[in-house]
């Protein structure tokens, strides 16, 4: 399924920007003191235990009867959403944690896949258990695809996730569209005041809108696993400058590691786009290799957003 933020270039491809022969974005400089934030793993140990009390928190919260039902109202309408392809699946007032889903199945309840092309192989996904926990596996091979969560408008605040790569892109550039491929991706999508952008946005939104039928997102931040840009570049998008990257780790030195990661999301926003962010409206991840025609695989942790 295509939700209302999926067509920006997440990956490379052609984008609402293309499709208007133009975009706005200005030339950045990652290595330009300005252009950088400040990245510092945290504890998986402290990850752990706020993944637990949110849990809890969580568990009890979707034992309400009147939860439940929505749930099941809203799990419903999303299949026949996913079969028609016409909606969009509800906003959710939670994230659905992989820790608490079942082992096997292609992802948890509230989570949704999307295709950013349907000429493009889409990567694989599904829960696994690892070490006792149960995670999101990722595997590419020269595909791209992803996974989301639509959610109720809420401020932007902490974003803390996990994640672990067997392989890094040593190949990709993220600023090139030929080669803009990530074995790991964790993005939010922001709303906002549409009336406020260029005129080559607003046009490009609109083409957007009349060739898909969905509106875009105002914005969308994301965080990569890089092959060679230092961890801590804010990376324009090839395609459009509604879509910065954040380098929350790159290259060899963590393959295999499990690395557990703490932001504010208004203090990166306001770093990458040079103003106040929007109200958060949802959470994706994403694997892809089809720009550099590579193999990854990946493993996601729980995502937690306060």
């Amino acid at each position: 399924m295509e939700s209302k933020w999926c067509l920006l270039a997440l990956s490379g491809i052609v984008s609402a920007a293309g499709l208007t022969g133009c975009s706005s974005m200005a030339p950045m400089q990652p290595q330009d003191p300005d252009r950088m934030v400040s990245v510092a793993p945290m504890e998986c140990s402290t990850f752990a235990t706020r993944v637990a009390t949110h849990a809890q928190h969580q568990q009890k919260v979707t034992a309400s009867p009147q939860v439940a039902a929505a749930a099941d109202e809203g799990a419903a309408g999303a299949d026949a959403d996913e079969e028609s392809g016409e909606a969009e699946p509800a906003p959710r007032a939670d994230l659905p944690l992989f820790s608490t889903a079942p082992v096997g199945q292609p992802y948890p309840s509230g989570w949704h896949p999307w295709r950013i092309n349907r000429n493009k192989t889409p990567t694989r996904y599904g829960l696994v258990a690892q070490r006792d926990q149960v995670v999101m596996h990722a595997q590419a091979d020269a595909s791209a695809s992803g996974l989301y969560v639509p959610l109720t408008a809420r401020d932007a605040g902490m974003l803390r996730w996990a994640w672990r790569t067997r392989d890094v892109i040593r190949t990709a550039d993220n600023t090139l569209g030929s080669r803009e491929d990530a074995p790991l991706r964790v993005f939010v999508a922001f709303d906002g005041d549409k009336g406020n952008l260029s005129l080559k946005d607003q046009l490009m939104y609109e083409m957007a809108r009349l060739t898909t039928g969905r509106e875009m997102p105002y914005a969308t931040l994301m965080y990569i696993w890089a092959g060679r840009r230092p961890a801590g570049s804010i990376l324009p998008n090839p395609h459009t400058d509604r879509v910065r990257m954040i380098v929350a780790d790159s290259g060899l030195a963590h393959t295999g590691e499990w690395r557990c990661h703490e932001r504010d999301l208004r203090a990166d926003y306001r770093k990458a786009f040079g103003q106040e962010p929007g109200r958060v409206i949802a959470v994706g991840i994403m694997t892809d290799t089809d720009n550099t025609r590579t193999r990854a695989e990946s493993w996601y942790g729980d995502i937690l957003l306060d």
